[in-house]
């Protein structure tokens, strides 16, 4: 990492990123101390999701450094033609940029995201495992 990697159009990936891996993983907590087992406290629940943040942290940060695990390749659909749809006057948006996704970033943009939002969600559990 020689050169500088935040730049300013990675904020809503990095904000969307975090924002929906930390409610996927409370949704895993409300569900497993909710209907798996009654012995199972918030506490280790919690405790379990940094560990997995921490490893995921982790697999990112050797990716980075150039660590390649081999992927499976993801098999697109067939486009569907998309209906036509009558639209208003785009003059007053012209000057605006486009929002950057996150499929839009460069590799190592998206492996830093990645390990930023791995990151955040390992201190929140972990700060959640002493809490609850």
């Amino acid at each position: 990492m020689k050169k500088k990697i935040f730049q300013k159009y990675m904020t809503r990936p990095l904000v969307y990123m975090t924002i929906t891996r930390l409610m996927t993983a409370l949704i895993f907590l409300l569900a497993v101390t909710k209907f798996l087992n009654t012995r199972v406290t918030n506490s280790a629940v919690s405790g379990f999701l940094a560990a997995l943040f921490a490893l995921f942290a982790y697999l990112v940060y050797l990716r980075m450094d150039g660590l390649r695990i081999p992927r499976m390749k993801y098999f697109k659909s067939k486009k569907k033609k998309e209906p036509v749809i009558t639209q208003s006057s785009m003059t007053d948006h012209l000057d605006d940029d486009a929002p950057v996704t996150f499929d839009e970033l460069e590799e190592d943009e998206r492996d830093w995201i990645s390990f930023v939002s791995s990151a955040v969600n390992f201190v929140i559990f972990t700060v959640l495992s002493f809490i609850i």
